[in-house]
């Protein structure tokens, strides 16, 4: 969110390999505690698991529909196999990477099911986006915000290794999901992660020593982000 934004809210989907999920921020917050954010706690299964990510997957009927996305996902899809129903159906899991596997990507290319049936590239990464957009809208309701298309800023995260058609046909991917293309961003995965430790309160001695406190890095200090995803 930049210091001459009108959005009252700046919302961020990383939308990820195995595990995809979404944060939130107000104007107000980043303006006096920019590390200050809301995101969604997922449950799998019977509510055992919980995690700030959700899987990356999604499952569409067999009259080609979009059913749902994430855990619930693929629960659905485990029921369907147990009593032998899930033939038709198409489950997609960790297809984010295909776009990087083929030499260019287009808007129409096909996308493979567990099962090899295929279905538009575009229809599936479309879909995972607007579950992720509207999950988020209804969070921030929640939360007491009532929020119009273009009061919001959004950024959808993308690898630093995908060519300019993989970017395009993510971009292109979130307009059809139902976000205005002028409130949209891409930011590369590990940039957002080197910004964002820039705001973080990390342990530190103080220079005399002995004392400690919680403050950002200072000025001059090197660090290392590692994606160990």
């Amino acid at each position: 969110m930049t210091a001459k934004t009108n959005h009252v809210i700046s919302a961020a989907i990383d939308f990820g390999t195995t595990f995809s999920g979404y944060a939130f921020s107000s104007r107000d917050d980043f303006y006096t505690s920019p590390g200050k954010v809301s995101s969604m706690t997922w449950t799998a299964g019977s509510g055992c698991l919980q995690s700030l990510k959700t899987s990356t997957c999604v499952l569409f009927s067999p009259d080609k529909k979009f059913s749902t996305f994430g855990f619930q996902a693929e629960d659905k899809y485990s029921e369907l196999a147990l009593e032998e129903k899930e033939k038709g159906w198409y489950f997609f899991r960790r297809f984010k990477m295909e776009l990087y596997k083929v030499k260019e990507v287009t808007a129409d290319m096909p996308l493979k099911s567990v099962d090899e049936k295929t279905l538009p590239a575009m229809d599936v990464f479309s879909a995972a986006i607007r579950y992720m957009k509207d999950h988020l809208v209804k969070a921030c309701c929640t939360q007491g915000f009532y929020l119009e298309s273009r009061d919001i800023q959004w950024v959808l995260t993308v690898p630093a290794i995908w060519d300019d058609s993989a970017k395009l046909f993510m971009r292109k991917a979130a307009v059809k999901a139902g976000i205005l293309t002028d409130t949209l961003l891409l930011a590369l995965e590990p940039e957002a992660a080197a910004m964002y430790c820039k705001t973080i309160h990390v342990k530190m001695s103080d220079e005399r020593g002995g004392r400690t406190s919680f403050e950002p890095f200072k000025i001059g200090t090197k660090y290392l982000v590692v994606d160990a995803g």
